[in-house]
């Protein structure tokens, strides 16, 4: 078990084993796979070497320039975007499925690949 401080300012715990997804913004760090939306105002990097997950976690950019870090175990699929998903004016090479939910990513597939397979994936 670990424990965060939400954004709410209440502290969780959490099984860490299950964050799939972690997106940093303006209004803190995302964590997808928890069965519901937790936020905190701990960075990314910061969070990840916290919990002893860096070596998990693979970081790649979203189309629109921010950083995207996804743990490769997580990863169950690979492929180019379809042009449903490339916003305008975005740049994206790659969807992944992670937990059930897709990312598109600026990295090609080639590279996201190689940066799952990294990071403990098996694709």
């Amino acid at each position: 078990m670990a424990e965060i401080r939400i954004s709410a300012g209440i502290t969780i715990h959490i099984d860490a084993g299950n964050i799939g997804t972690l997106t940093g913004g303006p209004g803190g760090t995302a964590l997808g796979g928890l069965g519901e939306a937790v936020t905190t105002a701990e960075a990314p990097d910061a969070l990840l070497a916290r919990l002893g997950l860096t070596a998990h976690f693979a970081r790649l950019t979203r189309p629109d320039g921010s950083p995207l870090w996804v743990r490769g175990s997580s990863v169950s699929l690979v492929r180019p975007p379809l042009p449903t998903e490339i916003p305008p004016g975005g740049t994206a090479k790659a969807t992944l499925t992670v937990g059930g939910g897709h990312q598109t990513v600026a990295e090609d597939v080639a590279v996201v690949v190689a940066a799952v397979n990294a990071h403990g994936g098996s694709l």
